[in-house]
């Protein structure tokens, strides 16, 4: 049912509605027009705040990583790395379990200058910081590791694959079998 807009921040009600859209019916749901409908406005209102469908994607998906790149944060507090990144990737496995369709779409995103593109890199950026990589310097491949990980087993939880109850479990074998690798690449 149509949430009807009443003044306020029009993109940031387009944005909240298609990600609801997204998480429901899928991404090739969305449509300017469709989503206009549904927020209650004209259907050339969402123009004003996006150029087309493409830019809509590209806001959702950037949206996703700021959500992601808070947990990041919230995980770099912890004292231990092993801490750190179980919280992170419990975090992550969460987010997939919740917002299934929407991680699917930022890592889809590709390059293109876009919000997305620009939060995916302060992402990767944060999750080189996490494991423990220098900021002054270009990351290496741990955090595209650490990611594409996470990303299999959000995957598997996002498609009921991995039971609910047995995302812990796997989430700790995980941080298990990547924490010596990265404390062997963090000593060199």
């Amino acid at each position: 049912m149509p949430t009807p807009y009443h003044h306020g921040s029009l993109r940031d009600s387009l944005l909240e509605a298609g990600r609801r859209q997204l998480l429901e019916e899928g991404v090739a749901s969305l449509t300017l027009r469709g989503l206009a409908k549904r927020v209650g406005v004209s259907h050339s209102a969402p123009l004003r705040h996006f150029d087309d469908r493409d830019a809509l994607l590209d806001a959702i998906a950037a949206a996703g990583f700021a959500e992601l790149i808070s947990e990041l944060e919230s995980a770099a507090g912890l004292s231990s790395l092993r801490a750190r990144l179980t919280q992170y990737a419990r975090a992550h496995a969460r987010f997939a379990l919740e917002s299934g369709p929407l991680l699917e779409l930022m890592f889809s995103v590709g390059p293109g200058g876009g919000a997305a593109e620009e939060s995916a890199a302060r992402f990767f950026a944060l999750g080189g910081e996490l494991l423990g990589e220098r900021a002054d310097r270009e990351s290496g491949p741990l955090p595209y590791l650490l990611a594409a990980t996470l990303e299999g087993i959000g995957s598997l939880v996002a498609s009921g694959r991995l039971p609910v109850e047995r995302v812990d479990e796997v989430v700790d074998e995980a941080v298990s079998m990547l924490l010596p690798a990265v404390e062997a690449r963090l000593s060199s």
